[in-house]
């Protein structure tokens, strides 16, 4: 039994030590992932456990700023923190008076749908979002104006 603690202690610190890493640094390998964790003092980690990892973690491998896919943590009960990477990669926000249009660069629709859905929002019904352009439902049309300014603000761009 005590093998079988020890074994869940080590599976944990490998799990923040892989989270914090993702906090810190772009990967775009597992690999790099791999490495580092080795580098960290973590014995033989073998690209599986990295796979593993990633997977229990809720990392998504999406476009940095510069358009180069690199493993980004999206676990839905970790509180969002946005960064400039997330702000390049839209191209403008806007409404027609029906729906808050976010316009992102191509491949990033999916990312910013679910930041704006990880926390519901009394302004906001829902999103779907394609390739590079999401659709934000608000709750009250009439409402559109304070709608889209969540949404600005979930995003990090300055109302």
């Amino acid at each position: 039994m005590h093998g079988a603690i020890d074994a869940f202690q080590n599976d944990e610190n490998i799990a923040t030590a892989c989270k914090r890493l993702l906090q810190q640094q772009s990967f775009s390998t597992q690999d790099e992932i791999r490495q580092q964790l080795i580098a960290m003092g973590f014995d033989d980690v073998s690209q599986s456990t990295v796979s593993r990892l990633l997977s229990r973690l809720g990392v998504a491998k999406v476009p940095n700023a510069y358009g180069k896919k690199v493993y980004c943590l999206t676990v839905e009960n970790e509180p969002v923190q946005v960064g400039s990477s997330i702000s390049s990669q839209i191209e403008f926000i806007t409404h027609n008076q029906l729906v808050v249009v976010v316009k992102t660069h191509p491949g990033g629709a999916q990312l910013v749908a679910r930041l704006i859905d990880i926390q519901p929002h009394a302004e906001i019904l829902g999103t779907v979002g394609g390739n590079d352009t999401v659709m934000v439902a608000p709750k009250d049309i009439g409402r559109i104006e304070e709608c889209e300014r969540v949404v600005k603000a979930r995003l990090g761009i300055p109302a």
